[in-house]
């Protein structure tokens, strides 16, 4: 039998002890970065180190530096097996014996055993662009031809590795990069105004920052993002390489940048333009499944642990879990060293499987990057320890993590045990969204009690009122579209008769009608034709042009309301890409999977099923188009309002960095008007005291608007409207007033706005 074909096996693996192996490994600077294949520019040499099974027979190391072999899929090109069925009975050196090439276009070299299943091989004559590969021949005798998990340049996620550089980028923005630039957002700064309360995040997807979905192409977006002077950082999802352009979410290489989008020193460019136009750069990173597609790892050593419904789950705290730790470790800690990002956002870690792995990712964090921050997404309710970081100055770095590594153990041997803390500097708030987003949504939502518990509490998490989760998770929509459903009545309007999939039909007809809207020939249409587009949506009722443009305004106020919502609570703070222009462009959830497992688009799920589920199908070359950030443009009655809303998102940001307090203040007291939906709250810092004042109900107020429990006592000013007349509002304000007390209240408050008083005496 001359090929054999790639197993799929997993046998039982023996822990280090059952070996009698005991390998110290303290987890110093050098050890981190020794995984992988490490190319030594001094010597034209590289070095490969691989953690495979424990048990393993041998591993070899196949090379290529034919540029045709190393684009193919491993199985394409075989290798040649001498008499397979005795290769289980074999010893290790008599099963490298029966390995070979199965042609000159590759070399295979036997990797030198380390025990505890780590395989080394140095001072190989490799080069950057050359292919390469690990050969695992297991203790049953099968054998895997794997890529690295440590891979930093991987062309194909089903196809040979490559040999990458890390030190041929060369960084221009160096001031950045040693903490001189005063824009440069820091874990712990000595100066003041540079930690988490400055941040103003733009949520970021670079396949749909352009057309054509690249690194490079996005550089014109991010150049536009620094211009409009409202987001201080961008942080990006997932480019963990995956087999298409998509949310990243799916990735099966931790190392390697989607090479679709440009690949790593494309992502370097990117980050060192973005610092010199003075944006933070925060990556999202995945630790807590593989994508279902490209996924080997189970091939490569005791990686995986279970499969969940978004892919294989890591093996954090089963036998020989120490490496896989590691491994995922070393994947934040390249982030933060290799790609100079400022900050690390953790996807979903309530469901990575692991405190411990996130309590030693912290750590290494702190330890080597003690600039970089952290973020995690959590939305557990009351987990206090997630933002609480002990470090005892006593125990030497080493001795903590070997402590860690004992706790490991425990849970292994049946004892469970879990860190008190685990340290991240920041969450994302999804409490406070959730009640935010109910009473800019649900009408007749009552939601004022949970603002106001939340808020007090809110300087170290990320308050937001939409991600890419609320946005594409459900029906592709961004927040205008999602209001004009209710606003419209369209969930009754829409022709659905067995009742299925309502709320996605709904959907499409809201955003049919948001971009009628905004459309040079929405102003000129009569009634015959604004009935014949609406039948040709889908609907059973008309809906006349009066009542289209009416709710599209409120629609507009509302977005601007969440954004101050959000921009005047202190702490740091995120907005989706667009929502401070009102871009009305999709973001739908898309990706396309490779071979018979395109038809599935998560888990076991089909295209049919996920087409049901969402209202729309989210393989690539459909979803993606219509997701471009700025794809629609607004013309006739809604021509300006980009520019308006710029204008509005751009000088409340300018308002926050003249007035520290809207970023650092304490929350002096709260109001709930219930009757009205009203919120009030109070912020102070050193001397600065300011009121806002957030109206989410319906109320007109012009010269009336009062409440209880006004500061006594002080004399205020208006200093900003969100219904000022340059922000396209009905200019209910409070401009020319020195007299607002609480005697002397008397405010104009708009519906669905807000306004910011500024104490003067």
């Amino acid at each position: 039998m001359k090929v054999q074909q790639i197993s799929y096996q997993n046998n039982s693996i023996l822990n280090r002890k059952q070996q009698g192996q005991n390998v110290q490994f303290g987890r110093q600077w050098a050890e981190h970065i020794s995984w992988g294949a490490n190319y030594i520019k001094n010597t034209g040499k590289t070095n490969f180190k691989l953690f495979s099974f424990p048990d393993a027979k041998a591993v070899l190391l196949e090379l290529t530096k034919n540029a045709k072999i190393k684009a193919t899929n491993w199985w394409e090109h075989f290798i040649n097996i001498k008499n397979p069925e005795t290769l289980a009975t074999a010893s290790s050196a008599a099963a490298i014996a029966a390995i070979s090439t199965i042609d000159d276009k590759s070399r295979l070299i036997p990797m030198e055993h380390k025990g505890d299943g780590i395989y080394e091989l140095n001072n190989v004559d490799a080069k950057p662009g050359d292919g390469y590969r690990y050969v695992v021949i297991q203790k049953d005798g099968s054998v895997n031809t794997v890529k690295d998990p440590y891979s930093k340049q991987q062309d194909n996620i089903h196809g040979w590795s490559g040999v990458y550089d890390s030190t041929a980028y060369k960084w221009e923005n160096t001031n950045w990069l040693e903490g001189k630039d005063p824009r440069r957002i820091i874990r712990k700064p000595e100066e003041p105004l540079r930690g988490l309360e400055k941040l103003i995040i733009e949520e970021v997807n670079i396949p749909t920052m352009s057309k054509e979905g690249t690194i490079e192409k996005a550089k014109t977006r991010i150049a536009e993002i620094a211009k409009k002077n409202v987001a201080t950082a961008i942080e990006i999802m997932p480019i963990e390489n995956t087999y298409s352009m998509q949310w990243g979410y799916d990735g099966v290489d931790k190392f390697a940048i989607n090479d679709k989008i440009g690949g790593p020193d494309k992502f370097k460019e990117l980050v060192d333009f973005a610092h010199g136009l003075g944006l933070n750069v925060i990556i999202d990173m995945v630790p807590n499944h593989i994508g279902p597609d490209g996924n080997y790892l189970s091939q490569t050593g005791p990686y995986k642990k279970c499969a969940s419904k978004y892919g294989d789950m890591l093996n954090y705290e089963g036998e020989n879990n120490k490496y896989v730790r590691d491994w995922m470790v070393n994947a934040a800690l390249s982030w933060a060293n290799e790609f100079k990002v400022d900050g690390i956002r953790f996807d979903l870690t309530s469901d990575a499987g692991s405190d411990w792995l996130l309590r030693q990712t912290i750590i290494e964090l702190n330890e080597h990057n003690p600039q970089v921050f952290t973020i995690a997404e959590d939305h557990m309710k009351k987990r206090h320890k997630l933002t609480n970081y002990y470090s005892n100055p006593n125990i030497s770095h080493t001795d903590t993590l070997n402590l860690l590594d004992s706790q490991v153990d425990m849970i292994r041997n049946g004892f469970p045990t879990e860190p008190w803390s685990i340290g991240f500097d920041s969450e994302w708030d999804s409490q406070y969204k959730d009640a935010v987003v109910d009473m800019l949504i649900t009408p007749d939502a009552n939601s004022l009690d949970q603002i106001d518990k939340f808020l007090p509490y809110s300087h170290y998490r990320i308050h937001y009122a939409y991600s890419h989760d609320e946005i594409g998770n459900f029906d592709g929509t961004k927040f205008i579209p999602k209001f004009l459903v209710g606003a419209l009545g369209l969930y009754d309007k829409v022709s659905c008769p067995n009742g299925e999939n309502r709320g996605q039909e709904a959907a499409k007809a809201s955003q049919k009608i948001a971009e009628l809207a905004v459309s040079k020939e929405f102003p000129n249409m009569d009634n015959g034709q604004l009935y014949e587009a609406e039948k040709a949506m889908g609907l059973n009722s008309f809906i006349d042009k009066h009542t289209i443009e009416d709710s599209f305004n409120t629609a507009v106020a509302k977005q601007k309301l969440f954004l101050g919502t959000i921009f005047t609570t202190p702490g740091p703070k995120m907005y989706f890409q667009g929502d401070d222009e009102a871009d009305l462009s999709l973001f739908k959830f898309f990706r396309e999977l490779h071979g018979d497992k395109r038809k599935g688009t998560r888990g076991v799920k089909t295209i049919e099923e996920a087409i049901k589920e969402k209202g729309y199908d989210p393989l690539e070359e459909f979803a993606r188009p219509d997701s471009i950030v700025g794809r629609i443009k607004p013309n006739g009655i809604f021509k300006d309002l980009k520019k308006q809303m710029v204008d509005f998102s751009s000088d409340l940001k300018s308002l926050i960095d003249k007035y520290p307090v809207l970023t650092k203040g304490k929350v002096e007291r709260t109001y709930k008007d219930n009757h009205h939906n009203v919120h009030v709250h109070e912020l102070t810092l050193d001397g600065e005291d300011m009121l806002i004042i957030k109206n989410y109900g319906n109320g007109f107020h012009w010269d009336s608007y009062e409440y209880y429990d006004f500061p006594q006592n002080s004399t205020w000013k208006e200093i900003f409207s969100s219904d000022d007349k340059k922000y396209g509002g009905m200019n209910y304000c409070n401009k020319e007033r020195n007299d607002i007390t609480n005697l002397n209240q008397h405010l104009s408050l708009a519906p669905n706005s807000f306004i910011i008083l500024k104490k003067i005496g």
